[in-house]
């Protein structure tokens, strides 16, 4: 990837809008009309239906590191148009992906968008020796979206837990996840970490709690005033897909949010592929939905449950 982080035409946003199923109010005609809208009008309401018609309507999945001859992916824009819209294969991406392809799509309409690395919670966090957190290295991003001088966290990318909304960046702010749900509670707070030796250097911690007796668990930190390159996230990007360390090299994983109803602007819940198992979250309640036995049912699972996932028969491996 070079430098010029990539925008979409108008023909490819309207595309991006029909994948998505996008509300008819909130198609806005691409170009000088959205960065109108982004700037002096609806621009929040505008990030909050993008942002959760695409948790709801692109999948969070690593199928490539497993359905593909060459398990490899890639985060140019150009090749996650063809891969999320062109292709009309219903898929998603992992992380790197989906928050690559929401910038993109973005700065495309006028929001002014920037990546920030992450650093996300660790193995170690639960049993680890000195009861402390400890991050992992950065192999996670999100966008930072600015309107109108409120400054937004947006991740399409964390998969089940994740934020199910753009959270504004202000320091100890609390919010419902999924409304009306008041269960599942997430913030942002500005902390100094456990394993920085300097604690005067403070970073954007993001937690969830899931319930109001529940203990606050953080997700992963971030800091906000460092400029971050394409090239800077290709090397993320690497790792993250190949490296054998990384969870999604090893294990299968497909997920969705589920909107209150079609032309609603919040998520109720989560629907779960981990593996050989298939849970739905919703109102707080988890329930499994099936346990698969072949990779035959996994394939089936995909492609039924998701209404539209589908992988390549050649592809396919032989179990689960």
């Amino acid at each position: 990837m070079s430098q010029d982080r990539g925008h979409y035409t108008p023909q490819q946003l309207h595309a991006v809008y029909d994948r998505i199923n996008l509300p008819p109010r909130f198609r806005y005609e691409p170009g000088d009309f959205s960065r109108e809208v982004v700037r002096h009008h609806d621009g929040h309401g505008f990030l909050g239906a993008l942002v959760t018609h695409m948790l709801a309507h692109i999948p969070f999945e690593n199928l490539s590191l497993h359905y593909s001859p060459t398990h490899a992916v890639s985060i140019h824009p150009d090749a996650l148009f063809q891969k999320f819209i062109r292709q009309d294969m219903g898929r998603g991406g992992y992380c790197l992906e989906n928050n690559v392809f929401l910038g993109t799509v973005m700065r495309s309409l006028g929001f002014d968008v920037v990546g920030a690395r992450i650093n996300r919670m660790g193995k170690g966090f639960i049993g680890n020796e000195a009861g402390k957190v400890q991050y992992g290295g950065w192999s996670h991003i999100v966008n930072l979206v600015t309107i109108r001088g409120d400054v937004f966290v947006v991740d399409v990318g964390f998969g089940p837990g994740g934020p199910a909304r753009p959270m504004a960046l202000i320091d100890g702010a609390i919010e419902f996840n999924m409304p009306p749900s008041q269960r599942e509670v997430i913030r942002l707070r500005r902390d100094a970490i456990d394993d920085n030796d300097h604690k005067s250097v403070k970073l954007w911690i993001f937690e969830r709690r899931n319930d109001n007796d529940a203990p606050w668990t953080p997700m992963y930190c971030f800091e906000d005033n460092v400029c971050f390159l394409p090239q800077d996230f290709e090397v993320m990007n690497y790792f993250t897909s190949t490296h054998r360390t990384s969870v999604y090299t090893y294990r299968v994983l497909c997920s969705k949010f589920i909107l209150a109803d079609k032309d609603d602007t919040s998520c109720t819940g989560e629907i779960i592929l981990y593996e050989n198992k298939v849970t739905r979250v919703l109102a707080g309640k988890t329930e499994v939905l099936a346990i698969l036995k072949t990779e035959q049912e996994r394939v089936d699972a995909l492609s039924t449950i998701w209404a539209s996932v589908s992988v390549s028969r050649r592809w396919r491996v032989s179990e689960v």
